[in-house]
C-alpha cells in the first residue's frame, strides 16, 4: 500500500498548527473590534438622546476601551473628557429638578404615576409598579408586585421607555377570559392528579405559577398576575361545572398581590367549587 510522503503530512501538520493560531488571532481581533463598535454605538445613543447619567455610566465601564483607542488616536482623549464633564454637568440638573422633570415626562408619555407618589419612591398604575430613585449612585430601580424588573441609569428619558416597554408588555396584552380560566383548570387539574386529590382541594396559586414556568414557554408571572386580577374583576368564573374561588392568604411571599380596583389582599390558594 502506498503512503504519503511524510514531509506531506508535517506539512500539513505545521500549516494546520498555523492556522488555527491565526483563527484564534483573528477572532480575538473580531471580538475586540465588536466591543469597540458597540462602545462606540452606545456612546452616539446616548449622547444623541442627552442621556447623561448613561453617558457617564459607559465612560465608567468601557474606561479601559477608550483608554486604548486614545493611546492609538490622541485626539479622542480631549474629547471624552469633555463629553464626561458635559454629562456631569448635566446628570447633576437633572437630579437636581428630577422630580419635576420625571412629572411632565410621565404626563407627556401618558403613564399613570400615582398621585400620592413622592421622591425618591414612585408608584404607577395603582401600585402595580416601584421605580426608586437612587441619586447617589444615579440609578433607577424599576419592580412590580412579583419582583425586580430592572436597574439602569437614571436619566428620565430612557426611564420612561423602560416603563413604557413593561408596562406594554403587562397591560397591552389582549385578554380572553375563557382561555385564562381554562388554562388555570387546566394545571389545577394536573397538579390535583399528580398529588392523587380530588376535585374541590385547596392548591397554592404558587403551585401553579411554578408549573406554568416549567411548561409554559415564555411565562412571566406578573403577566399571569395581571391576568388574574382582569379575570376577578371581568369574570367568567365558572367552567366544566366549577366555579373558581381564591382564597386568601397573610404569606405575602406565597401569596399574589391582586391588581383589581376592590383591593383583594394576597391570593394564596385556588379551588373550584362544584356549582
Amino acid at each position: 500500500m502506498i503512503d504519503f510522503p511524510q514531509e506531506v503530512i508535517d506539512l500539513a501538520r505545521e500549516q494546520l498548527g498555523f492556522a488555527r493560531v491565526n483563527k484564534k488571532n483573528i477572532t480575538i481581533q473580531l471580538e475586540e473590534a465588536a466591543k469597540i463598535e458597540k462602545a462606540w454605538e452606545d456612546f452616539l445613543l446616548y449622547t444623541s438622546r442627552k442621556w447623561f447619567m448613561h453617558t457617564l455610566d459607559l465612560l465608567d465601564k468601557q474606561k479601559l476601551t477608550f483608554q486604548k483607542l486614545a493611546a492609538t488616536y490622541p485626539g479622542i482623549a480631549p474629547i471624552l473628557e469633555k463629553a464626561r464633564v458635559t454629562a456631569k454637568s448635566g446628570a447633576d440638573d437633572e437630579i437636581r429638578r428630577f422630580p419635576a422633570y420625571l412629572e411632565e415626562s410621565f404626563r407627556e408619555a401618558n403613564l399613570p404615576l400615582d398621585s400620592d407618589s413622592r421622591h425618591p419612591r414612585y408608584t404607577i398604575e395603582r401600585k402595580f409598579f416601584l421605580l426608586e430613585i437612587d441619586e447617589k449612585k444615579l440609578i433607577a430601580r424599576l419592580s412590580d408586585n412579583e419582583g425586580r424588573l430592572s436597574e439602569i441609569p437614571a436619566d428620565i428619558g430612557a426611564i420612561v421607555e423602560t416603563v413604557q416597554r413593561e408596562y406594554r408588555r403587562i397591560f397591552g396584552r389582549p385578554f380572553k377570559g375563557i382561555e385564562f380560566l381554562r388554562l388555570i383548570r387546566g394545571q389545577y387539574l394536573a397538579i390535583i392528579k399528580k398529588e392523587k386529590q380530588i376535585d374541590g382541594t385547596s392548591i397554592p396559586i404558587r403551585r401553579i405559577t411554578t408549573r406554568l414556568g416549567k411548561n409554559l414557554k415564555g411565562f412571566r408571572t406578573d403577566e399571569f398576575l395581571a391576568d388574574l386580577s382582569r379575570l376577578i374583576e371581568q369574570g367568567p368564573f365558572e367552567i366544566d361545572g366549577r366555579r373558581l374561588d381564591l382564597q386568601q392568604t397573610k404569606d405575602t411571599n406565597q401569596g399574589m398581590l391582586l391588581h383589581t380596583t376592590s383591593g383583594r389582599g394576597y391570593i394564596g390558594f385556588v379551588v373550584f367549587k362544584e356549582v
